[in-house]
């Protein structure tokens, strides 16, 4: 299941670790924001669930193949139509989540509809049972990111 690292991971990674984290030290540095739980809410939608889906959905509208080659190892081209569609409600959850970023009235949608995105989309991997190495790094990273907007969304619906 070894796998070399390409641009699909180091943009996973760079959406889902890297850019967020960057996004809140810059905001906590230059504003000052006391209300430090939102501001990880902020940059993780904005960057996981916002620009993530949308061009992870933009990949799967105008390339199919790889989403169905290789993550779900489907090499049918009649897939194809299948993960465009796939792409279209990628494409839209993640423009909910970049509007949040200047409209916070849409982060919770961006944090309810996301987040149960990747909790179905980790669910259906995990009791896949033949996976492949791109489809694990997928597992992984959902599981990741669902952690990511489900903690500090939780933390700031009981404490707030």
């Amino acid at each position: 299941m070894k796998r070399k690292i390409g641009m699909f991971e180091v943009s996973v990674i760079l959406f889902f670790y890297i850019l967020p984290t960057i996004s809140i030290i810059i905001n906590l540095m230059i504003r000052g924001d006391k209300l430090i739980v939102e501001t990880i809410i902020k940059w993780v939608v904005f960057w996981g669930i916002g620009l993530r889906l949308f061009t992870c959905g933009l990949k799967q509208a105008l390339q199919p193949r790889f989403t169905a080659n290789d993550i779900f190892g489907s090499y049918d081209e009649k897939a194809y139509p299948i993960v465009r569609e796939l792409g279209f409600a990628n494409i839209c959850i993640g423009i909910c989540g970049i509007v949040s970023l200047f409209n916070e009235k849409f982060r919770i949608a961006a944090i309810m509809i996301g987040g149960l995105y990747y909790l179905l989309a980790l669910l259906q991997h995990i009791f896949r049972k033949q996976k492949n190495a791109t489809e694990v790094f997928v597992t992984i990273t959902d599981l990741s990111i669902f952690l990511e907007i489900c903690v500090p969304a939780l933390y700031f619906l009981i404490f707030k």
